[in-house]
């Protein structure tokens, strides 16, 4: 598993999206990403995948803003080139 130093911490990638959509794996640890939506996966609609500790995207609507939500380090590289 790959780790980072807290004083090098990735940014938190904002993903936009036109409505707020929540996606919560039944364990805790896993990462949020819905897929799908997120960055147009056609092989899953949300991941299963345990989160990677200090890497987290931040959902924006136009009426809202999530919290920071943790990803696994896949959906992070994927989501980074369409992060705000």
């Amino acid at each position: 598993m790959t780790t980072f130093d807290t004083e090098s911490l990735p940014p938190i990638l904002t993903v936009r999206l036109p409505a707020m959509f929540a996606w919560e794996q039944d364990r805790p640890g896993g990462c949020r990403c819905a897929c799908a939506l997120f960055h147009n996966s056609k092989m899953v609609p949300t991941c299963t995948s345990p989160a990677e500790p200090g890497l987290l995207i931040r959902v924006e609507t136009p009426a809202e803003t999530s919290a920071p939500l943790p990803v696994c380090l896949g959906c992070y590289h994927q989501l980074a080139p369409r992060a705000a």
